[in-house]
C-alpha cells in the first residue's frame, strides 16, 4: 500500500472528483459510480453493479484479493448525499480546503470515506481474503438501496461478514443505532360547505384525535427503556414523533380528508412492528366512534442496527482506537439491512455527524489521514494484505 501521506492525497483526488457530481438521493447517482467502477475495475478489482430503486440510481459491489476464501473485511458506504441547500462560503460541489478541513456536500457524510475505501481496495496487494466495498443509493431516503440488496440476497457475489460502514462517527465505534419505521395516518370525513357543518364531516376534527393519542403514545414511549438504553445516554427510549400535517382545500369547504406523516425511531433491541401495533390500538380507540374510515400506511422501515458485542469487527475496532464505552446512534445508516443479510457491521468513520446535513459540511484531514491508518491496520488483519 502507498503511504499514509500519498493515500489521503489520492484519496483528495478522488473526492474531488465525486463531489463534483450532483449525486442528491432521488436523483442519477450512476455518474458518480461510473468514476469508482473506473477506478476499480482498471486495478483488477470484480466490480457488479445491481438495480437500485431507480433509473440512474445503481448499487455497487466491488471485491479485491480471493472472493471464495473465507474471513476478509467489507467497506460500506452510501455514494448519494443530501441536498446542498443555501448557506455555503464556498461552492459545495467543489472540495476547498482551510483550517486544515475539507469543505463541500458530502465530505462528511459520506463521500469522504467513499473516496477511500475506493482507493483502498485499489491499493491493496497480495490479499489473502476478500476485501468488499459495498455503495448504495438512497440511503438518504431511508436506506431503499440497502433494502433492495437484501431482496436481492440470492443473486448477490459472496461479501465479507464483518463490516466496517464509514459513517461520520468522529473515529469512535457504534455498534447499535435506532431504526427508523415512517408512517401515515389519513382520516376520511365527508366534504360539505363550511356554512352549514352538519352537511359534512370535519377530517380535521378525527385529526385532532390521532394527534392527542399520538402525543399519548409519544409520552408512553419516552419511559420504556431495554437493556440496550445505557448506549443511548442523550435519548435511552423509543421515539415517536408526528412531523407533517395535510387537510383542507379551500376556505369555505369542509375537509374530506386529513393526515399526518410520524416517525417511530425503536431501540435496536426492539421490534418495531409491536410497538406500531399499540400505536395503531390507540389511535383506533381514539376513533372508536369516528362514523367513517381511517387508515395508517408505513412508507418505510428503516432497521436499526445491533450488532452484538463482543463480535470480531467491533472487537478489532474497539482496540484500534482504545474504546470501552458503548455508543449507541440515534440516527439510521444501511448497517441495519447489511445485518438482515447475515453481516455483523459497526459504524466507525471520519468526520462528525453534527456537520453532515449542514451548510459548510467538512471533515477535518487528520480524521480522514487517521480513519486511512485504521483501516489499513483492519485490512492486514483480516485480508492478510501488506501493512
Amino acid at each position: 500500500m502507498t503511504s499514509p501521506q500519498d493515500g489521503t492525497a489520492a484519496d483528495r483526488d478522488v473526492l474531488t472528483r465525486l463531489m463534483a457530481i450532483d449525486k442528491t438521493s432521488g436523483s442519477p447517482c450512476n455518474p458518480a459510480l461510473d468514476v469508482v467502477s473506473e477506478l476499480l475495475t482498471a486495478a483488477g478489482c470484480d466490480v457488479h453493479r445491481l438495480p437500485g430503486a431507480g433509473e440512474g440510481r445503481d448499487n455497487l459491489i466491488a471485491i479485491a484479493g480471493p472472493a471464495s476464501e473465507p474471513g476478509g473485511l467489507t467497506l460500506s458506504g452510501h455514494i448519494d448525499t443530501v441536498p446542498v441547500g443555501e448557506g455555503w462560503s464556498s461552492d459545495p460541489f467543489t472540495l476547498t480546503e482551510r483550517d486544515e478541513r475539507w469543505y463541500g456536500r458530502g465530505s462528511c457524510d459520506m463521500t469522504g470515506f467513499v473516496a477511500m475505501g475506493t482507493n483502498l481496495l485499489c491499493e491493496a496487494v497480495d490479499l489473502q481474503r476478500p476485501l468488499a466495498l459495498v455503495l448504495t443509493s438512497d440511503e438518504e431516503l431511508g436506506s431503499i438501496g440497502a433494502g433492495l440488496l437484501v431482496d436481492q440476497a440470492a443473486s448477490l457475489p459472496p461479501i465479507p461478514q464483518a463490516c466496517v460502514v464509514g459513517e461520520p462517527t468522529s473515529l469512535r465505534v457504534v455498534r447499535l443505532h435506532k431504526g427508523h419505521m415512517k408512517f401515515t395516518i389519513t382520516i376520511r370525513g365527508a366534504t360539505g360547505h363550511t356554512g352549514t357543518p352538519v352537511s359534512g364531516v370535519n377530517a380535521i376534527e378525527g385529526l385532532r384525535r390521532v394527534l392527542g393519542a399520538i402525543d399519548q403514545e409519544r409520552a408512553r414511549l419516552t419511559d420504556m427503556r431495554s437493556d440496550e438504553s445505557a448506549a443511548f445516554t442523550r435519548v435511552p427510549s423509543p421515539v415517536l414523533a408526528a412531523v407533517r400535517v395535510r387537510s383542507g382545500a379551500a376556505w369555505n369547504v369542509i375537509p374530506d380528508e386529513a393526515s399526518v406523516d410520524c416517525g417511530l425511531r425503536v431501540l435496536p433491541d426492539q421490534d418495531a412492528v409491536v410497538l406500531l401495533e399499540e400505536i395503531r390500538a390507540a389511535i383506533d380507540a381514539s376513533l372508536a366512534d369516528w362514523p367513517l374510515d381511517w387508515s395508517l400506511e408505513v412508507f418505510n422501515d428503516n432497521p436499526p442496527l445491533c450488532t452484538p458485542r463482543g463480535s470480531e469487527i467491533e472487537v478489532a475496532c474497539r482496540a484500534l482506537v482504545a474504546q470501552e464505552q458503548d455508543i449507541g446512534a440515534s440516527y439510521c445508516s444501511d448497517g441495519g439491512h447489511l445485518g438482515r443479510l447475515g453481516m455483523e457491521c459497526v459504524l466507525f468513520g471520519p468526520g462528525d455527524i453534527a456537520v453532515a446535513h449542514r451548510p459548510d459540511e467538512f471533515v477535518p484531514v487528520a480524521d480522514m489521514r487517521m480513519a486511512r491508518e485504521h483501516m489499513k491496520r483492519l485490512i492486514s488483519a483480516r485480508c492478510g494484505a501488506a501493512p
